[in-house]
């Protein structure tokens, strides 16, 4: 194939008027004339974006089937994560894919992939500029860069960071000099520069992998492909870069090599431009072979007049960039990090004019009032900040805290790490002094102007805002984000002043006082959020807020009134301190005041029982108006009415506190969850390709699907899609089965991958386990196979809390079983070997080998704990200290979460943050996340609110919608997408109704054509599920059920089957346990036709389910509606409790409830296999239902059959 073939190709496809793989054009209208790096395989191009303008650059990978394969998923893969660091001197991936053969066949050229890049708006040593001379353009750069030292070593650190995170990851550039550098335009004259022609990284470290060529010729094609750049390129080129390139056997140079490139091309950009003559030697030794010693000796030459250059510079930098050019000995150069830490030392004498210092301390402001309620509280400090004395206090153990202290950037702010509802300020305060016991956040400070007015911060004064102890959990987790922190400095000498002192003197203390700015700016993360970060930061926000609200709500203040009946306490309910709490914050205020979220104490307590009846409490005493940190007392809760809970103490009455709080003991686990969830939502905001995908979704396809595609193809499309992908699986599509196999075959095809399952229920889980584990052979009947030959390492991962929740199944693989059964898997085979072995040596050693072995189970556990690539948590368990008690890696190949459009996207961002690959699956139209109509109700109602900072959410709905129904919205259509086929796929055919319930719950729930809420779907059309299974049934007896695939038992006008307030109705059960006592066959599982769950009896109260509960012949089979998704039957018997019309027909949810929630509905219609039976007031539904229930009635008439209950002859 010739380079002109790839010309033609290119022109064709990506630059003609409807091209379908994006919307480019030839720079300048010239014909297309490309790059070819590695003949075959590898091609690049620079086109322009016919939208922005902006220039791209596409990379080609041809023969998709063997080395080009790899090469594109490995460099995609690589230019994810660079994207996903956010940092403004990396690359950009705009979005890639594959062109079948049929299409590239005439262009001679048997299938090839791509990827777009936007690394610029132009190179630096632009290669495009032949008429003008490269080094001649150039030239002019290096002196618009020399004139400007302080905006060079800006750039200087922006490159040097960027290495930094890249080294962090394992990668390395490999091909620094400045046709590898590129700029971006920013606003007004600024610009940005960045590290662009990423493809060396990977391709040179996977050439050499590759297992598709023999060593010598992987070796020989790696160096070509950088060779072939020229002497302008190795001149920059470390000499152990050198050696690797041209020398037989040369070790692999590291990161240090690109350290040295860099440390080559900023000297230059200093100092001024390398002397022609030396660039020509480089030249004539490249051209002469090359030959190795005399292009060392030609590089070496150019290495010693840079180095002698920069004795020009200021001290900090010459010693800097001599260190980084070091030629000699390359272990000797500073890291990225290190480079970056020198510089941010340094940083405000090399980037401003010396006459800008003063040479005065830097001045710091506290708030007295505020440190009363911290310092003073955490009793830090003996007096009230307040007073005089007090001040003087506070200012000595600030200045004693900051002694050694160092200045960082923290992009979030406070919000990661310090609870509260003024979310913008703790945004604000986003410069950290990290002190030897506190972190102080802090901001610019805002003099007053008079009136009670502020000004504009001023940036000669820093002012403590919100300090956070190290020691506590919110400070260990900030101890750990500083740690990740690339840039910081030590904190220069500073003075405090408190924020109240004259208005003159304050001003007097500002003006005397240096810029915090260059200091600052040393240590700034640059990186503007997206439109979608903006959108899902405020989200989550609100949300988290919502449930932190939500949960302290729940909390409520008692005074206990002594020793009541035996060993029971009497807890009062206490207006006032639930005032302070109520009227704390705006949406504290609006929770309360809304009917139905915040219940009386005794009303929330007596409606608490679990299915036990028992009502865990915990007592905590109070702590200055709120609840103690630690609980003080554990236990039952028996009694509550209206203001009053009754607690059984026992003989700990002493133990209970006078005034304190009362809350659920199971909150303890939410509260949890909540931190979670809050740390999560930072990780997942920094991963930009994730948020942008779940915004936009834009993945690369390999496989093409249609309505039509077979489960094989969508398990083929899911297991190779990248970087995201949704798939929707509505009832009985076998979405878990789809699903397990495309985990299979990627574990096959991407040896040595790590892969994350997780949902977010433990049944779900380790339903999906135990299917991977038989799939891969790990698991036969109810036993574990020996893993011993298995190239996968599978572990259930979980807290220690929730190792009781783990299905037997599955429990051998929580990371201490399974060490244990492979220690005696080793032991057993070892023994077995012992009997047979003949000589006496080989005895000894296997003897000594059990020995080691039985001694061995840390090291065993730790051995399978870094092999580990099939790991299974729950979506709140997916967090780094859960994961590391199971597995060794943080961070995940692919991420795969079934039942994902039932969890919340808080709930989903913690396994989301562990992935650089993921895929959703799950069923929009099923049950939503928790009470997610009532979050939306109050989200609503805070549009209309008086509060401000309310109101401002409350007008962000419909983007916030957008956001909390996260998987919803990746299956919604945009008119104004750019993406044609954008990675999702619905499965259509169904295998576990029979064709009577597949029809109506297709019909009525899966329409083509989506009703507007409140309408009717069209009954007549046909809905999106085919059934792909027989119309046998199990039963028998009685008649009329074994006849009708489906059977509503008509309640209407029986005087027993009246429904009762919160909500049951004794008739219906009664009619339930008698249909269940006269099935025929018995329902047994594994007999007469039954599977494993033989019948369910369902309903969506919880009272109901207590009644059920009661009658022997119905307890082992009752459940809520909720509790049942996923789960499955051969026959279902649904009670729907509701009869009385207690609203208008168009108020449907006033008379029939949250039945009144089509995707609850769906899921009870849903749970049959063959049989189901409704027990409910047909009239009332059909009536006072709605369009939904009226539509799903009519076809219960139409694929079913209406029998009065009365007439079943059972009743």
């Amino acid at each position: 194939m010739a380079l002109e073939d790839m010309d033609r190709l290119v022109t064709d496809l990506f630059c003609g008027p409807e091209s379908p793989y994006g919307s480019f054009e030839l720079p300048g209208g010239r014909p297309a004339h490309g790059t070819e790096l590695l003949p075959g395989t590898l091609y690049r191009y620079g086109l322009l974006d016919r939208a922005t303008r902006t220039p791209v650059t596409v990379q080609f990978y041809l023969g998709v089937s063997g080395l080009g394969e790899r090469l594109w998923k490995q460099e995609l893969r690589v230019l994810q994560r660079v994207a996903a660091l956010r940092h403004p001197a990396l690359p950009e991936i705009q979005h890639g894919g594959h062109i079948e053969e049929s299409v590239t066949e005439p262009f001679g050229i048997r299938g090839c992939a791509y990827v777009v890049t936007r690394s610029g708006d132009g190179q630096v040593y632009d290669e495009s500029d032949e008429d003008y001379g490269l080094r001649a353009g150039y030239v002019e750069t290096i002196a618009t860069l020399r004139s400007d030292r302080g905006e060079t070593v800006a750039h200087f650190m922006s490159l040097a960071d960027a290495l930094s995170v890249l080294h962090d990851m394992g990668i390395v550039h490999r091909n620094i000099w400045p046709g590898t550098v590129g700029w971006t335009q920013l606003d007004g004259d600024e610009y940005q520069l960045v590290l662009s022609r990423f493809e060396m990284s990977s391709l040179v470290s996977n050439l050499l992998r590759s297992s598709l060529l023999d060593s010598n010729e992987r070796a020989k094609q790696a160096r070509e492909l950088i060779l072939a750049q020229g002497g302008d390129a190795l001149a920059y080129f470390s000499p152990e870069r050198i050696r690797f390139l041209l020398a037989d056997g040369a070790r692999l140079e590291d990161h240090r090599s690109d350290v040295y490139s860099l440390g080559m091309m900023v000297a230059e950009w200093m100092t001024g431009p390398i002397p022609e003559e030396l660039l020509a030697e480089v030249g004539a030794a490249m051209a002469a072979g090359p030959d190795l010693d005399r292009l060392l000796a030609a590089a070496g030459e150019v290495n010693r007049h840079l180095a002698a250059a920069v004795h020009e510079l200021p001290g900090p930098l010459r010693t800097l960039l001599r260190d980084m050019l070091a030629w000699e000995k390359p272990t000797g150069r500073p890291s990225a990090t290190d480079v970056v830490g020198r510089l941010s030392d340094h940083y405000e004498h090399l980037t401003s004019d010396a006459e800008q210092f003063t040479g005065s301390d830097y001045l710091l402001v506290f708030v007295p009032a505020e440190s009363r309620k911290t310092l003073l509280k955490w009793e830090l400090v003996d007096l009230d900040p307040a007073t005089e004395h007090g001040r003087i206090e506070t200012v000595e153990f600030i200045l004693g805290d900051l002694k050694d202290a160092r200045l960082l950037h923290m992009p979030g702010g406070a919000a990661p790490f310090v609870p509260g509802q003024e979310v913008e300020k703790l945004y604000a305060a986003d410069q950290l002094l990290l002190g030897r016991d506190i972190g102080w956040f802090c901001r610019p400070f805002a003099p007053e102007v008079g009136l009670g007015r502020r000004g504009g911060p001023d940036e000669r004064g820093l002012l403590l805002t919100y300090p956070v102890q190290l020691d506590s959990a919110r400070g260990r987790s900030l101890r750990v984000a500083a740690d990740k922190v690339r840039k910081h400095r030590w904190v220069p000498p500073v003075r405090i002043v408190a924020s109240d002192i004259d208005r003159r003197e304050m001003r007097a203390e500002l003006e005397s006082s240096p810029s915090w700015r260059p200091l600052m700016d040393a240590v700034r993360e640059v990186a503007p959020p997206t439109r979608a970060e903006r959108a899902y930061g405020q989200a989550f926000d609100w949300l988290l807020q919502f449930q932190r609200t939500e949960l302290e709500s729940r909390q409520y203040p008692y005074i206990a009134e002594g020793a009541g009946r035996q060993d029971q306490v009497v807890l009062r309910y206490d207006e006032e301190r639930d005032q302070r709490w109520r009227f704390g914050s705006a949406m504290a205020t609006a929770f309360a005041n809304t009917p139905g979220l915040r219940p009386p104490m005794g009303d929330f307590f007596a409606g608490a029982g679990g299915e036990d009846g028992a009502v865990p409490v915990t007592l905590r005493g109070d702590d200055r108006g709120a609840p103690a940190r630690h609980a003080a007392f554990t236990g039952d809760c028996v009694e509550a009415n209206n203001e009053t809970v009754v607690v059984a103490a026992g003989r700990r009455t002493g133990s209970v506190p006078e005034r304190g709080w009362i809350t659920l003991a199971d909150d303890f686990g939410a509260w949890m969850a909540l931190s979670r969830q809050e740390q999560a939502r930072w990780e997942l905001l920094d991963n930009r390709v994730l948020v942008e995908q779940l915004a936009k979704p834009n993945a690369v396809h390999t496989v093409r699907l249609t309505k039509r595609s077979g489960n094989a193809e969508v398990a083929r499309a899911l297991s190779s899609t990248e970087p995201l992908f949704a798939l929707q699986g509505p009832p009985g599509t076998g979405k878990t089965e789809v699903t397990s196999d495309a985990i299979v075959r990627y574990l096959e095809d991407e040896r040595g991958t790590r892969v994350l399952v997780s949902t977010q229920s433990n049944f779900a889980l380790d339903n999906i386990a135990e299917r991977l584990l038989r799939k891969l052979g790990l698991l036969e009947g109810e036993a574990p196979v020996a893993q011993a030959g298995s190239d996968v390492i599978a572990v259930r991962a979980t807290g220690a809390r929730g190792e009781s929740k783990v299905h037997p199944l599955v429990e051998p693989f929580l990371i201490h079983k399974l060490a244990e059964r492979r220690q005696r898997e080793i032991v057993a085979g070892a023994r077995e070997r012992l009997r047979e072995a003949a000589d006496e040596s080989t005895r000894r050693l296997l003897a000594d080998w059990c020995e080691v072995v039985e001694a061995g189970l840390p090291e065993l556990i730790d051995r399978l704990h870094r092999a580990a690539n099939l790991v299974f948590a729950t979506c709140s368990s997916a967090t780094p200290a859960t994961l590391a008690r199971s597995a060794a890696a943080d961070i995940f190949d692919w991420v795969v979460i079934e039942e994902a459009a039932k969890a919340w996207p808080t709930e989903l961002a913690i396994p989301l943050a562990r992935g650089t690959r993921w895929s959703l699956v799950g069923d929009h139209r099923q049950l939503p996340a928790h009470r997610r109509r009532e979050v939306l109700r109050f989200l609503e109602a805070c549009a209309a609110s008086t509060d401000e900072d309310l109101r401002v959410h409350g007008e962000r709905q419909e983007d916030y919608r957008k956001v909390f129904g996260l998987f919803d919205n990746l299956f919604v259509d945009d008119p104004s997408a750019t993406v044609a086929h954008p990675p999702r796929h619905t499965l259509r055919t169904q295998y576990r109704m029979r064709p009577a319930i597949g029809e109506i719950v297709s019909r009525a729930f899966y329409p083509l054509v989506p009703p507007e809420p409140g309408e009717h779907v069209d009954i007549d059309a046909e809905g999106m599920l085919a059934t792909g299974r027989d119309d046998t049934g199990v039963l028998r007896e009685p008649p009329v059920l074994a006849r009708n695939t489906v059977v509503w038992l008509d309640t209407t006008g029986l005087p027993e089957c009246s429904d009762e307030p919160a909500w049951c109705n004794p008739g219906e059960v009664r009619i339930v346990n008698a249909v269940v006592e006269s099935l025929r066959p018995r329902p047994v599982p594994g007999k007469d036709g039954y599977g494993d769950h033989p019948i369910a009896v369902l309903t969506p109260y919880r009272r109901q389910l207590d009644l059920f509960k009661s009658w022997g012949e119905i307890r082992p089979h009752a459940s809520t509606i909720h509790a049942f998704q996923g789960r499955e039957a051969n026959a279902v018997v649904v009670s729907l409790v509701r009869d009385q019309q207690r609203g208008a027909p168009e108020q449907p949810w006033r008379s029939i409830g949250h039945l009144n929630e089509p995707e609850l509905v769906n899921v009870l219609f849903s749970r049959a296999r063959e049989h189901l039976v409704v027990v409910g007031s047909f009239a009332h539904f059909s009536r006072y239902g709605g369009a939904m229930w009226a539509d799903v009635c009519a076809l219960v008439e139409r694929y079913g059959r209406v029998v009065p209950a009365g007439e079943l002859g059972v009743v």
